[in-house]
């Protein structure tokens, strides 16, 4: 095991025990963004060498490009939710909502939701991935549920009901790996994902038919595919801001990163089958998303069927199956990450000062919280596609990529549901922006909220105005690995 490696484990572990040790104090709202910076740090200096050819490969730990990717995305948003969450959870307990020791509780259950999350991608064996997945699942319902009221209490049952039968489906489809890898390769390493490469033109294609449908559909219901995607809007708009940022951002890369690696073998045991899947997963999320976008009034609601949206723009990439459609599928997936909880951070501050998630409800807020205004606008746009921001690059490549694959039809049809999603979304948050508020708000302003969602802002402008050589390089790395090239 590297050095960089263990340094990273071990400062998991002891932020996990120290946040949990502590979890009464008031020390703990400054311990838990100190220990998720840590975090950031160990996992910039672990995977920036990965990401530029090294792969780590030692007994059960195995990280590539890849895997890194997804590192670095957990350790970046789970530093910028601990940070907005001295100010949104600090608030909630000054007004009464919680208690004391439910804050210590909270910061607990976060500083463990990102070190499993982090931990998912450090694994050789998809059946660990599985058990991390299902781990993920397990800690954030808790978190879905924070605030015991009945609705949350409800979405909370429904996330871990929906997604545990997701989750168990999908290990229905790891035993028809694991079968169908007999006679190809050692059974204790069945489920290594490198093996699985290794020896993918030598398993079996009828039982990796089989397995790729129950693990798409089992790990599609955790990503949020439509039409199972029904637990989604509701955790998100009962957990607290900084989880729902959380629960978007890169939880639901967690289940797409299981679905990414099986993809590989898939496609090269039986090419098409599964990207055929996807695609239609994709399209129809796509299309559900455009709906209740338009359709919604609950603000973090309508944030949530726009998380739906990305998941099938990213599932259609896998789906056309290019290396330009890979290649424009981890930038969305990257995009997302980094501009959803600019939204989500926002609709807190709004959420909070107005004591309302009604959009109809909410007007002036330009007048009344500039700052949360223009981050509300900003993130809007972003997550829409325009440009200059990183999610604009990515449906662009994507667009590319289904035209020189010939997939005009795939072209057309994404772009008349995202000109809808864009029109929905417009319709609801501009209004809000406008007008007099019609009573005094307090912005409950603060560094602890406005810092994460600056850097956040600078980092979706810097991906979709800047690709330096050493990103490009990055992302071909990744895009190697998910095709086998590199192999």
């Amino acid at each position: 095991m590297t050095i960089s490696l263990l340094v990273l484990l071990l400062a998991m572990a002891a932020s996990a025990v120290l946040c949990v040790g502590i979890r009464n104090s008031r020390y703990i709202a400054a311990v838990m963004p100190a220990c998720c910076a840590l975090l950031l740090v160990l996992a910039v200096n672990l995977c920036v060498p990965v990401l530029d050819g090294a792969t780590i490969d030692d007994g059960v730990f195995y990280i590539d490009s890849v895997s890194a990717i997804f590192m670095l995305l957990v350790a970046l948003v789970g530093l910028m939710a601990s940070i907005y969450s001295r100010a949104y959870i600090g608030l909630e307990a000054e007004e009464g909502k919680i208690r004391s020791r439910d804050m210590g509780q909270y910061y607990s259950l976060l500083i463990v939701f990102v070190s499993v999350m982090i931990l998912t991608f450090t694994v050789r064996s998809m059946a660990i991935v599985w058990l991390g997945i299902g781990a993920t699942t397990l800690v954030s319902t808790f978190l879905v549920g924070f605030y015991s009221s009945e609705e949350s209490t409800e979405a909370a049952w429904k996330y871990i009901i929906l997604c545990s039968v997701g989750i168990t489906i999908a290990l229905a489809g790891y035993t028809l790996v694991y079968a169908s890898t007999v006679g190809a390769i050692d059974q204790d390493l069945s489920l290594d994902w490198p093996e699985l490469m290794a020896a993918a033109d030598q398993l079996d294609p009828a039982l990796m038919k089989m397995a790729m449908v129950l693990i798409i559909v089992g790990f599609g219901t955790k990503v949020g595919l439509a039409p199972m995607h029904t637990w989604l809007p509701d955790a998100h708009s009962q957990a607290p801001s900084p989880i729902s940022g959380l629960l978007s951002a890169v939880l639901l890369n967690c289940a797409m990163y299981g679905i990414l690696r099986f993809y590989s073998v898939s496609e090269i045991v039986n090419p098409g089958f599964a990207s055929t899947i996807l695609l239609v997963f994709g399209l129809l999320s796509l299309a559900a998303a455009a709906f209740f976008i338009v359709s919604s009034r609950d603000l973090k609601r309508m944030l949530a069927y726009s998380s739906i949206e990305n998941m099938g723009l990213i599932a259609i990439g896998l789906g056309i199956g290019s290396p330009i459609a890979i290649g424009a599928a981890i930038v969305q997936m990257a995009a997302h990450s980094v501009t959803k909880p600019i939204l989500f951070f926002s609709a807190g501050n709004i959420v909070q000062s107005y004591g309302t998630r009604d959009m109809n409800s909410i007007r002036g807020v330009s007048k009344s919280m500039p700052f949360t205004s223009a981050a509300l606008a900003i993130g809007t746009l972003a997550i829409v596609g325009a440009p200059p921001f990183a999610v604009f690059v990515g449906e662009l490549s994507l667009m590319y990529a289904s035209i020189d694959a010939g997939m005009v039809w795939v072209t057309v049809a994404c772009v008349i549901l995202l000109a809808i999603v864009a029109a929905g979304m417009a319709l609801h948050i501009f209004p809000m922006l406008s007008g007099d508020p019609g009573r005094e708000i307090d912005a409950h302003a603060s560094p602890s909220r406005h810092l994460p969602i600056a850097v956040l802002v600078a980092c979706t402008l810097l991906l979709g105005l800047f690709m330096p050589d050493q990103i490009q390089g990055w992302l071909e790395s990744a895009v190697d690995i998910v095709t086998g090239v590199s192999l």
